[in-house]
């Protein structure tokens, strides 16, 4: 799992993303940062790659917490700012279990673009638990279904998918017009 400043679900996890942005705003200011670069830092970062860790198989098994290592903190130091070390299949790919968030943020997740904030403000969000029973966000709108391509299968796609911490950017009065 990457860096994670703020619960990604939400303050107590509770799915409110201007509650989530005052966390996030109270967090970056703690490391000197301002909106404009907090904004910054975070559609950048989430303009490439995609959130690890349903690792659905070892979830159905419900064998998930056997399979994960110690914390990075806690690993031996060959180890450790690699993230949880997982021995669940091959440990990475479909069988990544960290996070328990799921998906690509854009439709082109290698690609150094502004599809991050198009995507956060071109749909309607609702609400969904992941096989992982983590709290995410997708789009309402079924055209969105498709757009994602999949990060190990190239015949397979997905919707976008948002956490509560990503929505803050679009629903927060002050993050919104810096977005």
């Amino acid at each position: 799992m990457g860096l994670i400043y703020v619960n990604p679900q939400g303050p107590n996890g509770v799915p409110d993303p201007k509650a989530s942005g005052r966390d996030i705003r109270e967090t970056f200011g703690r490391m000197a940062m301002n909106d404009y670069e907090t904004v910054a830092l975070v559609a950048g970062g989430h303009t490439f790659g995609k959130m690890h860790g349903a690792g659905v198989d070892a979830l159905i098994d419900g064998f998930a917490d056997k399979f994960v290592g110690p914390d990075p903190e806690g690993a031996p130091i060959w180890q450790m700012g690699l993230g949880w070390k997982s021995s669940f299949g091959t440990g990475f790919g479909d069988d990544t279990i960290t996070s328990g968030h799921e998906g690509a943020w854009t439709p082109t997740p290698t690609t150094w673009d502004m599809s991050y904030l198009e995507t956060l403000f071109t749909w309607e969000w609702e609400t969904f638990t992941t096989p992982a029973g983590a709290l995410d966000w997708r789009p309402t709108d079924p055209a969105a279904a498709d757009l994602v391509p999949d990060a190990h299968d190239p015949s397979k796609r997905h919707a976008p998918v948002m956490t509560t911490a990503d929505l803050a950017l679009r629903f927060d009065p002050i993050y919104e017009p810096i977005a």
